[in-house]
């Protein structure tokens, strides 16, 4: 492949993957809000599938590089598996059955600002921008949620609960993301997650046999609620990860991320699509304020963005 048209496939992968994983909030949404699943189950069907097929698919293509592995690093993919695999998807999709797709979305755009507050706790040091990109985004979020209106502050909320628990699940994700660098740096991002969505399959069994609450799977006859599962796993959880880190090796990194920060505006159309979710003005502008804040805080600018304005304008004359 011509460097060329390895930039243009790298474009096309960043954005599938960012597509793809906005439908991680729009399948889950739709399988919980009626309990045909419980959060556990739909975790270990997730990862358990997608793993596999990572896993089948790197025995094919990439065997040295997946089975050069230590003891040491399995061990130390247990432990991040617990936050970035269970922790993760299981207060995800906790979350989901008490709250719309849409505040979802936003919620985890707030992972990347999480993990920088987790980082200077990590002895990272912040600066003047990360500290206003922050401050923006939480404002923006708390617009979104409905917390800061026209009359003021609104401290009661029908989704406390389940964007509390999506807010741990962005928590558990900046959790990974501050202790992973070394281990994914030194296996390989494909390796890395690959053994890391297995080993964390491994570990929501065990969380789902001593689930305390009841746990449910859609019956042999419902199709549409099992074909939205395999979705679930194969799409935003396989072919996203693989396509990530197919654009990580073909194209720059800060286009990599302003290229994700298409997942919660892909939500929102989907959430209107599907469910009728809507925004007011209000929500709206709090999106972009979560957006803007995050990309400040990484150290993406206008003029960053602007720059690929043309790259991309060339990219979609083409297809």
């Amino acid at each position: 492949m011509n460097s060329k048209a390895s930039y243009q496939w790298g474009v096309f992968c960043s954005f599938a993957s960012a597509f793809l994983w906005s439908t991680t909030f729009i399948g889950g949404r739709w399988l919980l809000k009626d309990r045909s699943i419980d959060p556990v189950s739909l975790s270990v069907i997730r990862f358990g599938v997608g793993g596999i097929l990572l896993f089948l698919f790197g025995c094919v293509f990439f065997r040295q590089r997946l089975f050069n592995i230590k003891l040491k690093d399995f061990l130390m993919l247990a432990w991040l598996s617990l936050w970035g695999i269970g922790g993760m998807s299981v207060f995800l999709f906790v979350g989901q059955i008490h709250t719309s797709a849409i505040n979802t979305s936003m919620i985890i755009a707030l992972s990347p600002i999480l993990t920088m507050l987790l980082g200077i706790f990590a002895g990272k040091r912040l600066n003047a921008l990360m500290a206003g990109g922050m401050l923006i985004s939480l404002t923006g979020c708390l617009l979104v949620l409905g917390v800061i209106t026209q009359s003021g502050f609104a401290y009661k909320s029908g989704n406390i609960l389940g964007d509390s628990m999506v807010f741990c699940s962005a928590a558990c994700w900046a959790v990974y993301a501050v202790f992973s660098g070394k281990t994914v740096e030194r296996l390989g991002g494909y390796t890395a997650t690959t053994w890391g969505m297995l080993i964390g399959f491994a570990e929501l069994l065990i969380v789902r046999l001593l689930w305390p609450w009841e746990l449910t799977v859609p019956g042999a006859a419902q199709h549409g609620h099992w074909g939205a599962v395999l979705y679930i796993a194969v799409f935003p959880t396989a072919i996203a990860f693989f396509a990530w880190y197919e654009a990580m090796a073909r194209i720059n990194l800060s286009l990599l991320n302003i290229m994700q920060y298409l997942t919660p505006l892909c939500t929102v159309l989907l959430a209107f699509l599907f469910f009728g979710e809507t925004m007011t003005m209000l929500n709206i502008a709090g999106a972009f304020m979560v957006l803007a804040g995050v990309m400040l805080a990484s150290g993406i600018s206008g003029w960053n963005l602007l720059s690929y304005v043309p790259q991309l304008r060339r990219l979609g004359r083409r297809f």
